[in-house]
Parts: structure tokens; sequence; C-alpha cells
């Protein structure tokens, strides 16, 4: 039995496709795959496949970069709406510490200030904001005494320390720190 190959839907599979043009001939039937195989050569599939997948590639590339660019203009205009709730936060604030009511308070009628955003309210939107575009929430301050404790300490220099600490040591002038001095004596 004699069939008429279909080429073009060959061409189509293999351009389109991952099978070799082994596995093609065979998952259409074909006992040789010597005919495709000269077939594919004479019409450039192999070069028709490089192409398609090159413009598929292209394709992929330039949706990519065009929702890559919308989720750019998106946080660009999230931010902005951010910076633009902030200051009006902070606006509300300022006209809020200006404004006042008259309160009973213990039996007599004080101005109380009308606070309706305050400092910690303004200081919590602006950490969740700064969550939101990848900044740390809390910024943390370190303080240290500027005392190298590493080498040897006598107890009467931490002695001091402890006391410079509880506010049991005489502080005299201002020019004379409190603390002790590791290493001699006079004003720091």
């Amino acid at each position: 039995m004699n069939r008429k190959t279909d080429y073009d839907l060959l061409e189509r599979e293999y351009r389109t496709g991952n099978m070799s043009l082994r596995e093609l001939a065979r998952t259409h039937g074909m006992a040789n795959h010597s005919p495709v195989m000269t077939y594919s050569k004479r019409h450039e599939w192999a070069r028709k496949r490089a192409e398609y997948r090159a413009a598929v590639v292209d394709k992929a590339v330039v949706y990519t970069a065009d929702q890559e660019g919308q989720r750019l203009a998106q946080e660009a205009r999230v931010r902005d709406n951010a910076i633009e709730a902030i200051d009006e936060a902070i606006t509300k604030m300022r006209d809020d510490m200006q404004r006042t009511e008259t309160r009973l308070v213990n039996g007599s009628w004080v101005e109380v200030p009308v606070m309706t955003i305050r400092p910690t309210d303004l200081a919590l939107l602006i950490d969740r904001l700064n969550v939101l575009f990848g900044r740390p929430a809390n910024i943390t301050e370190e303080r240290k005494l500027g005392i190298d404790l590493s080498g040897p300490v006598s107890p009467d220099i931490l002695r001091g320390i402890v006391e410079a600490t509880r506010g049991i040591a005489d502080t005299g002038s201002s020019a004379r720190s409190p603390f002790p001095r590791i290493g001699g004596s006079g004003t720091n």
C-alpha cells in the first residue's frame, strides 16, 4: 500500500517540536526515515527550526520585558501614592497639633489637642511602606561607651563604670566624664 507522505505536516511538527527526524517518521508510521531526512535537508528544516525557536525566544523576551516594565511602572505608581499618603498624613498630623477642643477634665474646662493621626500612627505607616518596598521596617540604633574592655581591666575601673551608670559617682565639672579613665587618671 502506497500512501502519500504529508511533508508540510511533518515540517510543521519538526519545526515547532522537539522530536528528532527518526522519532517524527516513527510517530507517523514510516518504517524508513531516510526519505524524511533527505527531504528535510533539501528544504532546510534544521535552519527553519532554529529560526522558529529564535523567534519564539524573542517573543518570550519581549513579553517578559513588557511584563517587567508594567510591574516596575505599577511599583512606581504605588510608591508615588505612598509618598502622597505619607505627606497627607504628616500635614494632617501637623494641622491636628495646632487644633484644639475644649473638654471637661477633673471638673474644669481645658483646651486639649485634637490628634486623629498620632506620631506613632505615622511611624507605623512608614514602617509598613518600607516593608512593601523591600527596606527594613525597623531601624535600630546602637550606642556604645567608647571603652575597650578587651584587655586586662582592674576591678576598680569596673566599679567606677557601674557607679557612674547608676548615678552614684560624683560628676564634678562638666568637662569631666563620670566614667573612670582606663590606663590613667585625669579628665576624659
